[in-house]
């Protein structure tokens, strides 16, 4: 059954192999101790274009995490500029409140503290609410559910904004979600999500976008089912540059605002797209084979000319694509990220060590394979010495390519 609209109108659009959990980094002292796998299949909901797989997560895995967005450069300009968006768009007046659903490290938060605004993360990874904290963030360690947002809402009022970044498609009970979000947000209040957008994952064959975590890749359509379940309507759609590809959707209680033309104009591009037809799906599952195809041989044929390779980022979505095409140690000989949480540790799955990424420097790969796609440009600007040198790129979304 579909999360978003709850249509039994279902069809496999791609089976994935069996994987591991994407953020299960392997510590050294584990290593000798097997992966647990489970399959990963993309479905698609024919009535409103949810792409979304079975919830495998065991309970409780958020509470530890390793992704962090303050990571990346490209990360830390993003958030700090939402949290100006929502005053400049007059989402929330200074001195207002913020609450966000899925903090992390209190990136996004920390803008908002800066600005004068009172901060609320909500979170249920304990090892990164100590690092929002020190930013000067409330931080409430849970799940988020319709009990936590009445607690939250007792202990420090209703919400003026809510804000969820990345976060709704890690949720399998979308409508508890969406249910606690309306009961803490304020009467006149806004509720502001940024997602990666289903029509950008199927145009430009972003398979690796999905893992055990990422259960749903949302259509605008599928949103403005869910919200209208709890008599909420979205107000305006803005695509965002991030992760390959995102949308920003701004949602609040029926008749609050006229919704701005950008919404029926997004929904009328998703129908053009064609997301609601069959073919679109049986032409991307078909490119998605090409990609993995292409992948391998092209590895292949640079270690034949005895090249070294190692990866940039070990971004979870790099875990899909690595265990999907087969590709481990033999031939990329470590994952290089700038995440501190992550060195030491190796990837799920094929087991690639995930090191610092001044090894590129003291081992001189010949190539490195941007795992960490979506932040191709800032990576290249970061490693003009290995370009200087002769090293080279290869970019497999949305075809593997070859670049200096």
């Amino acid at each position: 059954m579909c999360r978003a609209c709850l249509s039994r109108a279902m069809s496999l659009v791609a089976p994935l192999g069996r994987h591991p959990l994407a953020n299960a980094f392997v510590a050294e002292a584990d290593l000798a101790q097997p992966d647990a796998t489970f399959p990963l299949d993309i479905w698609v909901c024919q009535d409103c274009a949810l792409l979304q797989n079975p919830d495998y997560v065991p309970p409780g895995y958020f509470h530890h995490y390793l992704y962090v967005p303050s990571a990346a450069d490209t990360g830390r300009r993003h958030f700090g500029g939402l949290s100006r968006w929502l005053l400049d768009r007059g989402l929330v007046a200074p001195g207002g409140r913020v609450v966000d659903l899925g903090c992390n490290d209190g990136l996004f938060l920390s803008g908002c503290v800066a600005l004068g605004l009172k901060a609320i993360g909500i979170d249920p990874a304990s090892n990164l609410a100590p690092l929002a904290r020190s930013k000067g963030i409330e931080v409430v360690e849970a799940y988020f559910d319709v009990a936590v947002a009445e607690s939250v809402r007792g202990r420090f009022g209703a919400a003026d904004v809510i804000v969820s970044t990345n976060t709704m498609n890690h949720v399998d009970d979308l409508h508890t979600f969406i249910h606690g979000a309306r009961t803490l947000l304020a009467d006149g209040g806004s509720m502001v999500i940024e997602l990666p957008r289903a029509t950008e994952l199927v145009e430009h064959n972003e398979f690796d976008t999905v893992y055990h975590e990422h259960l749903s890749q949302f259509s605008v359509r599928s949103l403005a089912a869910l919200y209208a379940a709890f008599d909420m309507e979205i107000t305006d759609v803005e695509a965002i540059t991030i992760h390959g590809g995102s949308m920003r959707v701004v949602a609040a209680r029926r008749g609050l605002r006229t919704p701005s033309p950008a919404v029926a104009e997004w929904l009328e591009a998703e129908r053009r797209a064609g997301l609601f037809e069959p073919s679109t799906y049986t032409a991307f599952r078909v490119r998605v084979e090409e990609n993995r195809e292409r992948l391998v041989r092209m590895l292949a044929d640079l270690r034949k000319q005895g090249l070294k390779i190692a990866g940039y980022g070990a971004p979870a979505k790099g875990n899909t694509l690595l265990n999907y095409c087969g590709i481990g140690p033999d031939t990329c000989a470590f994952l290089a990220d700038r995440s501190t949480l992550k060195h030491g540790r190796y990837s799920p799955g094929m087991r690639i060590p995930v090191v610092p990424p001044e090894r590129i420097e003291t081992d001189a790969p010949d190539v490195l394979l941007v795992l960490a796609w979506n932040f191709f440009d800032e990576i290249r600007e970061q490693q003009a010495a290995f370009r200087a040198r002769g090293g080279r790129f290869v970019v497999p979304i949305p075809t593997p390519v070859l670049t200096a």
